[in-house]
């Protein structure tokens, strides 16, 4: 679960980052391919340092949740491996569940260095005698079932081990006992990190030194990785260093971003629809940046708005219902509503292949509604704060009676010029909201419902009572760099926690990512979606049309 933590729970604010990595550039990363060191249980923070997140990692679906992860990983190894592997090769996921098992478990280190397809790959994980036993004798019994050839015994610095050569690449397997110390190095010819590894050891005791400050350290090189991972192509992120550390009763997650060039992003006073977020809060958030990253969403520049809002607001608010709402700054925003009425409805079409409902238009207040959808009423319209003018939408309608937000809040953001991204949330609350809304976009996509009684789902139900406050920034630390800290007591938002479920339990995880299975015999909708009284600027889905609202009385 912790290297999943590391990577997983910033998915969201690294696409978010992406568009700014540039395709060429001085780099400012100097570091392997992969890197990842976990302390290990046992290496948690002490004392009441991180004293939540311990106690979440203690519980019994936690250790649930960590035997599913690993059977997933060790099942997707064949499908990962095959080209590598002889025609025939079959799933031999029971060898391999008990060593990921450990790696989520016990310290661990792991390097990739080089480029894929031709990666000097070396693994240190630190085990008892009778677990490296077994590690020996997993990995000896899963060369011969993938016919990877005949292991002949080594020796290396007084430790003993054992090597195979196989073709296609990568061509080299050794496995050393070095101490308390399981040591695997796989790669082409001969191995450059494995010796080092193995004369620390006999050095020291240990193949690196042992965390201090932080319990969790990554860094990756993203755009290296873009062979391996095909979807790091369609979102050109920047190399990463993470590090998470124990902070009072909760975690500390520090997350640099390491671009290709300067950074394209000049800062602009910030808008803050005052007037218009409104209490009882359960999440806050804001940010700016946003136009280079919609620039690069397929279908935004033919939703009509132009330009593009550069800022955003969203908020939720505390309510058993997924009750969101999101503003952005856009100038005539009556304007820019007209034109949306046309586009939103033949996005939505585009990216909803079963999308139930019907599109209803009030041509003398500006406002899109999406009707007849269950439980919702999602809602587009041109609000005004002051001098300056939005388009607020929600998955409800907010209420007429407005409560003001204590000012201290919006005093997190105002005035900070280096700050790109601010927010806040209640998790539990927001963790409901992300499984809510889900459970809203399968609706609305005509698919089934989010299985409630996975390991994931169970350890969700468990550990949402025991989530506080998280807050999360992201900052300007150079010009060719981001930083990211986050305070949490398990290094997720509630929407990343939805997220991460739902992606545990697509079935092609961990090579894909998408929402539960079609309804059986589900036939798509018509979707009615424009003003009858205006033409789009190119073709209109099949017999749109769009039903006008009365007028406001």
């Amino acid at each position: 679960m912790k290297i999943v933590a590391a990577v997983l729970g910033l998915g969201l604010v690294l696409l978010a980052g992406g568009c700014f990595e540039q395709t060429s550039g001085p780099r400012s990363y100097v570091g392997p391919l992969l890197r990842y060191h976990f302390a290990g249980r046992s290496g948690l923070p002490t004392g009441t340092n991180a004293a939540r997140f311990k106690e979440i990692d203690s519980l019994a679906t936690t250790a649930a949740l960590r035997a599913d992860i690993a059977q997933k990983f060790a099942s997707a190894a064949l499908p990962f491996w095959r080209s590598s592997l002889p025609a025939g090769a079959t799933d031999q996921s029971p060898l391999l569940k008990p060593l990921l098992e450990d790696l989520l478990t016990a310290e661990a280190f792991l390097e990739v260095r080089g480029a894929p397809g031709n990666a000097d790959l070396a693994l240190a994980v630190a085990v008892s005698d009778e677990r490296g036993q077994l590690w020996d004798k997993n990995l000896r019994q899963l060369a011969a079932a993938w016919k990877l050839g005949t292991p002949r015994d080594l020796s290396a610095d007084g430790f003993k081990g054992w090597e195979l050569k196989k073709t296609p690449a990568p061509e080299t397997l050794q496995v050393y006992r070095a101490g308390k110390w399981t040591v695997v190095g796989l790669g082409n010819g001969k191995l450059i990190q494995l010796p080092l590894l193995l004369a620390d050891v006999k050095k020291s005791g240990r193949p690196v030194p042992a965390l201090s400050n932080q319990f969790i350290e990554l860094a990756a090189d993203l755009p290296a990785l873009r062979p391996w991972f095909s979807f790091l192509s369609q979102w050109p992120l920047p190399p990463v260093v993470v590090g998470v550390s124990g902070r009072g009763d909760g975690i500390r997650t520090e997350v640099r971003f390491q671009y290709s060039g300067r950074i394209p992003w000049t800062f602009e006073p910030w808008k803050i629809p005052t007037n218009v977020v409104s209490e009882p809060l359960t999440s806050f958030t804001m940010g700016q940046g946003l136009a280079p990253f919609l620039k690069q969403v397929k279908g935004v520049a033919d939703l009509g708005l132009n330009p593009l809002p550069n800022q955003f607001c969203s908020w939720g608010l505390h309510n058993e219902q997924c009750r969101m709402n999101f503003a952005v700054p856009v100038p005539n925003a009556t304007n820019a509503m007209q034109k949306l009425s046309l586009g939103v409805p033949r996005y939505m079409l585009a990216n909803f292949t079963n999308l139930q409902g019907r599109f209803l238009y009030g041509t003398n207040r500006s406002e899109l509604l999406l009707s007849g959808v269950p439980w919702v009423a999602p809602m587009l319209h041109p609000v005004k704060d002051g001098k300056d003018e939005y388009l607020m939408g929600g998955i409800f309608p907010l209420s007429p009676k407005h409560t003001p937000v204590p000012d201290e809040l919006f005093a997190q953001v105002r005035g900070r010029t280096n700050l790109l991204y601010y927010d806040w949330e209640i998790t539990e609350h927001r963790l409901n909201h992300g499984k809510q809304f889900y459970q809203l976009a399968s609706i609305l996509n005509s698919r089934r419902t989010p299985n409630t009684n996975t390991a994931s789902k169970r350890w969700l139900s468990e550990i949402g009572s025991k989530l506080g406050n998280t807050a999360t920034e992201i900052s300007q630390a150079g010009p060719q760099e981001l930083v990211l800290v986050r305070r949490s007591h398990v290094g997720f938002t509630g929407f990343e926690l939805a997220t991460l479920s739902l992606w545990l339990d697509t079935p092609g995880f961990p090579f894909e990512f998408d929402l539960p299975a079609p309804l059986p015999s589900m036939k798509s909708r018509a979707v009615t979606n424009s003003p009858a009284a205006r033409a789009p600027a190119g073709p209109a889905p099949a017999k749109a049309t769009i039903t006008p609202l009365p007028p406001k009385r």
